[in-house]
């Protein structure tokens, strides 16, 4: 609290008239301010609206495509992750279900590979593990020529590059079923092991080849 005993003979005086004279610029000031921070709030509230609207869509896209394949809960649940890359581009939905696709071949053939070294095994398993492998291995570099061709999809080769995925895609799903089926006539915890791998990346490479499929329809 300001003690007026101390002032100078006449400065309260000097001051009134300057304390007054200051509150219209205040007043402009505190309304300029208002008027600027409700164009922020309504600025930034827009944008917000906008970016969820954008990502719903994105989300729709991605799920309204799952329908098409024979696992649209497992497609949906792996693709979702990568709605910001896929937006709305069936290209970049293909791509993103065929990477998915090959880090799951790569990681069952490790699994395979590891299994082939077991001491227990017996002779059948052992067989079956082995020609497991060798598909596993085909399904992979298979998976790896369809990601590199589908970069290759503008100009007039377009028919011929789609070909040659689809191709590609079909054939290591078709490896991934014959590892699979040497197992046909052997019973045992081996069996199933292999099993529960092969059923995930074989239904992930038959996501990636109805999306491919949807692509060429069109």
């Amino acid at each position: 609290m300001i003690n007026h005993t101390h002032l100078p003979q006449g400065t309260l005086g000097k001051m009134q008239p300057f304390t007054c004279s200051m509150l219209p610029l205040l007043a402009i000031l505190s309304l300029f301010l208002s008027q600027n921070f409700i164009i922020i709030i309504s600025a930034t509230s827009r944008f917000l609206l906008e970016s969820d609207s954008g990502s719903d869509t994105y989300t729709d896209f991605i799920e309204d495509s799952c329908q098409t394949t024979w696992y649209a809960d497992l497609c949906f649940k792996t693709l979702s992750p990568y709605t910001a890359t896929i937006q709305t581009n069936p290209f970049a939905l293909a791509n993103a279900a065929l990477t998915v696709s090959l880090k799951s071949a790569k990681s069952t053939s490790k699994v395979v590979r590891g299994l082939s070294k077991g001491r227990d095994l017996s002779m059948r398993d052992g067989q079956a593990v082995a020609d497991c492998l060798e598909n596993m291995s085909d399904s992979v570099d298979e998976m790896k020529k369809s990601m590199v061709a589908m970069k290759e999809m503008e100009g007039p080769d377009f028919e011929e590059n789609m070909g040659n995925v689809k191709t590609w895609v079909s054939a290591a799903l078709t490896d991934e079923d014959t590892c699979m089926d040497g197992f046909e006539e052997n019973d045992g915890k081996m069996k199933e092991t292999i099993r529960g791998y092969i059923v995930n990346v074989a239904e992930l490479t038959s996501i990636a080849l109805s999306l491919i499929t949807s692509i060429s329809s069109t």
